[in-house]
């Protein structure tokens, strides 16, 4: 994809899209756009930098984790991106 700000919308979209196919929980796919957002921002903002390749896959490693490469021809960066643990009811959190 080219490396503008039009692409990396459209990026966020797409990962939001492949991980609804897989049947990730809301956190993770937030999370899983976030961290692309964050890859992106940092390796396309080289003055170098014209277009990047995203991989979406499952972690080989920890189950129910994605793992995400992004790709700018001399760079491959790669995270994974876990389930996130439960989170208790709003309830359940004592008071500060």
């Amino acid at each position: 994809m080219p490396a503008d700000h039009d692409s990396m919308r459209h990026t966020r979209r797409v990962v939001a899209a492949e991980l609804r196919l897989r049947h990730c929980p809301p956190d993770q796919i937030a999370d899983t756009q976030r961290v692309v957002a964050d890859l992106l921002g940092l390796l396309c903002q080289a003055a170098d930098v014209r277009q990047y390749g995203l991989t979406i896959q499952q972690s080989p490693t920890i189950p129910g984790a994605v793992r995400v490469s992004v790709n700018t021809g001399d760079t491959n960066v790669q995270r994974e991106i876990p389930i996130p643990r439960p989170r208790p009811p709003l309830d359940d959190v004592p008071d500060l």
